[in-house]
């Protein structure tokens, strides 16, 4: 009996497969960053669960790296009962087919935090020394839009 069907059959499924790991485009990939801002302006943070995202601006850039081909940066307002104006920022690199969240920075009246991948060291005007630990760790209890963002609108900090 001939393996040529079978052969035949593996190649039609390997061509198949090929095809669907064509590259993102830059309109996919905005519109797939525009469904995580989305989610942002719905969302609700900090001890009190009243702040939310204002304002929020955005771009996507072309990156000259192929196994990263678009950055991404949103920028918005924190906003909090106190009425200051709080804000934040976040960078984006699309890796392996979806959009990872690097860093971010959290500034706000009485505080400065500094986010890279799950890692934070906050200064604070109440208090000498920074505080550095892990968003992950067990008993963590911040309540900040980058943990929100990191933890629940992505999957640490990856693209759902």
């Amino acid at each position: 009996m001939s393996k040529l069907p079978n052969l035949l059959m593996a190649l039609v499924v390997a061509g198949f497969s090929l095809g669907a790991a064509d590259p993102v485009t830059e309109a996919q990939a905005r519109s797939r960053l525009t469904r995580i801002i989305d989610q942002m302006e719905k969302a609700r943070f900090c001890q009190s669960g009243r702040c939310r995202y204002g304002d929020v601006r955005w771009r996507v850039t072309k990156s000259d790296k192929p196994e990263r081909p678009f950055t991404g940066l949103i920028r918005a307002e924190i906003l909090r009962p106190s009425k200051t104006v709080d804000k934040a920022r976040y960078e984006f690199e699309f890796v392996g087919g979806r959009w990872q969240l690097m860093r971010g920075t959290e500034t706000t009246d009485v505080n400065s935090a500094s986010y890279v991948g799950d890692s934070y060291d906050f200064t604070s005007v109440y208090g000498r020394t920074p505080v550095e630990g892990k968003l992950t760790a067990p008993g963590n209890d911040l309540e900040t839009g980058y943990k929100l963002l990191y933890l629940k609108i992505m999957d640490r900090g990856k693209e759902k």
